[in-house]
């Protein structure tokens, strides 16, 4: 069986999700991160991943790590039904994962940091506020493929919605003002509400 290893309010949810999604069998093992004496950084799991971040993944003994990867993986290996079946949907897949992770995620993060996660004596104003305008000009991108059309995928929701879902989930945690993008406030409220997604989302509340 799949074995999922990560606390499920850190990335590891992504994979979480993705299993849900496409009714993959698993097992969730928790790993600590960012903590004093985290998990993550003892040698047991260092011999599985090297870079001592979670999530890693067990698949019946072929060790991987790297969300985003990971997630690609198993929808195709498993056939998730989130998966594109023409090479131009796996182009738009790999287009928007790339995207989302090289263009997005890391101001979002920025802002996630300097905003709520860090202490206040730690944080960097100037640093959240230019985050923040370079995320909001991604963002434009963002709500203009939701003008073209309903999805990132296209006419339905699929794996491009998925990945670009998983990374936008951290707005949740934000108090950022969505109003200038509508659909993307519309289209991301409707993806963690998908049953996966509230699936997922219990893990995270424990």
């Amino acid at each position: 069986m799949l074995k999922i290893y990560g606390a499920a309010h850190s990335r590891a949810f992504r994979v979480i999700w993705l299993a849900e999604e496409s009714g993959l069998p698993y097992e969730h093992v928790p790993v600590s991160f960012g903590v004093e004496n985290a998990e993550c950084k003892e040698p047991w799991y260092l011999a599985l991943n090297p870079n001592g971040r979670v999530p890693t993944i067990d698949d019946e003994g072929f060790i991987m790590w790297e969300s985003a990867a990971i997630n690609l993986y198993l929808a195709e290996k498993y056939k998730s039904p989130l998966f594109p079946a023409t090479f131009e949907g796996k182009g738009r897949l790999l287009q928007w994962t790339f995207f989302i992770a090289n263009d997005v995620e890391p101001p979002l993060i920025t802002v996630l940091r300097n905003r709520v996660v860090f202490p206040s004596e730690q944080r960097n104003p100037i640093l959240a506020d230019e985050a923040e305008n370079i995320l909001r000009s991604k963002f434009v991108i963002l709500e203009q493929q939701l003008i073209s059309a309903p999805y990132f995928g296209g006419e339905h929701w699929n794996m491009s919605d998925f990945m670009v879902a998983c990374v936008l989930y951290i707005l949740t945690r934000l108090n950022l003002d969505m109003s200038a993008y509508p659909r993307i406030d519309t289209w991301l409220k409707a993806s963690i509400e998908r049953p996966a997604a509230r699936r997922a989302r219990k893990l995270r509340e424990i």
